[in-house]
């Protein structure tokens, strides 16, 4: 299967998983990873609500995303997978390791890796960088599922139409004006597969953009509910087929 988009083929983005691993000296890798803290301006933004969100920050997000990926059957992680906006690594590598644990199990190799893609820029995240995720992958033991690009999601993503059978976003598609926003959702829908799954957890306030331009695009089924306050003031979707 094709993942890259035809004219990078023979050139695709670097990853940079693959080669921090392979760097000399080898980057130190902890004893447990380190996902950081949401924005620090955003905790600022929270005032009064301060508490909540660092418990959504350092352990909410946690408790949410794995009732998340547990409920999607085991089958969806066999394809490519993308976690777009990954930061650290909170759901790319989470996505690894069942991946990781479904290939334990296969015999012919046919699990394919978890994508990450990111600016990584430390406004959005504390400590957000290449190297920070790639210590979590290596702290998780899952370098050898988890595939990461630099690359901007308010442009056209380096992937092929439909290469991925799951997509996921956590809190990253808010940070870009509405433009921005616009394209990643875009971009999102193209390279999600015929039947594929994609969750995107973020703030409350941009959903029914989101929701219309999937709506637009096709896609027939579209579900966004609250996730408490385990995540504060935020919610998922989860787009399942598309009409065509």
């Amino acid at each position: 299967m094709a993942i890259y988009l035809r004219d990078i083929q023979n050139s695709p983005p670097k990853d940079l998983i693959q080669e921090l691993a392979t760097s000399d000296p080898l980057p130190e890798v902890p004893s447990k990873p380190n996902f950081g803290l949401d924005s620090i301006f955003g905790l600022f933004l929270s005032s009064f609500a301060a508490p909540l969100y660092l418990y959504a920050s350092l352990r909410g997000k946690f408790q949410v995303w794995d009732d998340v990926l547990a409920g999607i059957p085991d089958e969806v992680f066999h394809e490519p997978a993308l976690d777009v906006g990954c930061g650290r690594g909170l759901v790319l590598l989470k996505v690894a390791k069942r991946k990781q644990k479904l290939a334990r199990g296969a015999l012919d190799g046919s699990i394919c890796p978890a994508y990450g893609l990111d600016i990584f820029s430390q406004a959005d995240q504390t400590g957000n960088s290449p190297l920070a995720t790639y210590q979590n992958a290596a702290a998780m033991g899952v370098v050898a599922n988890t595939v990461l690009h630099m690359a901007s999601f308010t442009e056209q993503l380096p992937f092929a139409d439909g290469s991925f059978s799951l997509i996921t976003s956590n809190l990253a598609i808010h940070n870009v004006n509405r433009e921005g926003r616009t394209v990643a959702i875009q971009e999102i829908a193209r390279v999600c597969k015929l039947g594929g799954r994609l969750v995107i957890i973020d703030l409350f306030g941009h959903f029914n953009d989101h929701k219309a331009i999937l709506f637009e695009l096709g896609w027939t089924e579209v579900r966004v509910e609250l996730v408490g306050f385990k995540m504060f003031s935020s919610v998922f979707s989860m787009p399942w087929t598309l009409d065509v």
